[in-house]
């Protein structure tokens, strides 16, 4: 199994109640960039990394798996910018007070 199916393989399990989760890929958390991230708010963002959180789930190694999932498709540009929405994130949940 590759790590791109692992990482999705692991997001299904997380999130299934009865059908894939429709946003396994997690552009919706790190990829400022992209339909997916517009179509959730921030609050959605933190409830999702939350849950991914406490099932056991490892940021360090989800991040490298969705960077190297889209390296492997020569989209650097989508594997980029994983910081750019650790910083973002982070502002909004220091500054809106979020308790994760």
């Amino acid at each position: 199994m590759t790590q791109q199916i692992d990482y999705e393989a692991r997001m299904d399990k997380i999130f299934a109640e009865g059908h894939l989760w429709k946003n396994r890929t997690l552009r919706t958390v790190f990829d400022p960039g992209s339909s997916e991230w517009d179509r959730t708010t921030m609050e959605q963002k933190i409830v999702i990394l939350k849950k991914i959180i406490e099932s056991g789930e490892k940021l360090d190694r989800l991040i490298f798996n969705y960077k190297n999932r889209y390296r492997e498709q020569d989209r650097n540009d989508i594997a980029g910018r994983v910081g750019e929405a650790a910083i973002i994130l982070l502002n909004y949940n220091l500054n809106e007070g979020i308790k994760i």
